[in-house]
């Protein structure tokens, strides 16, 4: 999976409403993405599994009886929606500092100075192909 399907994969989850299981998720997913994808597949990214465990969770509590006009039924829905992606852009942010925070440690137990550490890429010349 590429990182847009991935991506992909968890904006969907992270506007899904009413009942969620595998199946509804990968048929929906099969049709925006245009592959399809197993369970197991999906949970190999941690990504994925993180946005699909807490979908489930706010899934659980939603009431589908409830009547509200639809502008304002459409308007919760996408404020929900914008909720969740905060909160999972969130968490992954959060992971990836702490991962951060290891490879500092790690280099610099290993001798590398910050000024190494932060020396801007080399530049890689590209051929003209015109």
């Amino acid at each position: 999976m590429t990182d847009l399907m991935i991506n992909q994969s968890v904006l969907m989850l992270d506007g899904w409403a009413g009942k969620l299981t595998w199946d509804l998720y990968l048929e929906a997913l099969s049709v925006d993405i245009g592959h399809r994808y197993t369970k197991a597949a999906m949970l190999r990214h941690d990504r994925i599994k993180d946005a699909w465990d807490h979908a489930k969770e706010r899934c659980r509590g939603v009431d589908e009886g409830s009547a509200k006009p639809p502008e304002i039924a459409l308007m919760n829905s996408r404020n929900r929606e914008l909720e969740e992606r905060v909160e999972r852009l969130t968490r992954e942010n959060n992971r990836l500092l702490e991962q951060f925070v290891r490879w500092a440690h790690n280099a610099s137990r290993r001798g590398m100075s910050l000024e190494e550490l932060d020396r801007p890429l080399p530049y890689v010349k590209t051929k003209d192909l015109s």
